[in-house]
């Protein structure tokens, strides 16, 4: 490898650390962000949930028509179960997302001391990769939680649970998008022992 291409690939993956250290620090204020949001109005909870498509008129000059398909809802005397679960479907998520990032950032410096394909980045970003899964399943199925008790201390009932799961799409791909890179570096562990088992 010559020195300019060296250089570049130090310079890149410097700028993937500096980026990782950043992500990190906006998961935790966004997720602190969030979880005081649930709180902000005494005694009830609020949240933002998909609804049903509805014609609206809104506010804006003498009324335009529109078309909503998420709500912003503050309700009271919701149980227990579902105020943790909603505290959880923000937490979890979060946590797992952080751990992804500094995992991505320990995998850059491994590759900065030229350690590319070995059997522990492997690990690592099957690690990331099962972090990224678990942050949507996680994120999907409390939230799912929250929102039936937000619904059902309306006297209603939450339907569109699969609106929620495709919120998570982009995460779950992005999971699985992963999971091709491990294969990728499991294959060329595999080849680097073979070759250096020739030498």
């Amino acid at each position: 490898m010559d020195t300019k291409q060296a250089k570049s690939d130090r310079n890149d993956l410097n700028s993937a650390i500096v980026t990782g250290a950043l992500v990190v620090g906006w998961l935790l204020y966004d997720g602190i962000r969030r979880i005081a949001a649930l709180f902000a109005a005494p005694g009830a909870v609020t949240v933002s949930t998909p609804v049903p498509t509805q014609d609206v008129t809104i506010s804006v000059g003498a009324g335009a028509p529109a078309t909503v398909d998420a709500a912003t809802l503050t309700v009271a005397d919701v149980n227990m179960i579902s105020v943790i679960s909603l505290v959880l479907a923000v937490a979890l998520p979060a946590l797992c997302l952080i751990a992804v990032a500094v995992i991505g950032v320990l995998v850059c410096r491994r590759l900065l001391r030229g350690v590319v394909f070995d059997r522990v980045n492997t690990n690592l970003i099957f690690t990331m990769s099962m972090g990224m899964l678990a942050a949507g399943l996680i994120a999907s199925a409390f939230t799912i939680m929250g929102l039936n008790g937000v619904f059902a201390a309306l006297d209603g009932e939450f339907d569109d649970q699969w609106l929620v799961f495709a919120e998570q799409i982009p995460l779950l791909l992005a999971a699985l998008a992963l999971g091709v890179l491990v294969i990728v570096f499991r294959r060329g562990t595999a080849l680097q022992k073979e070759t250096e088992g020739l030498v």
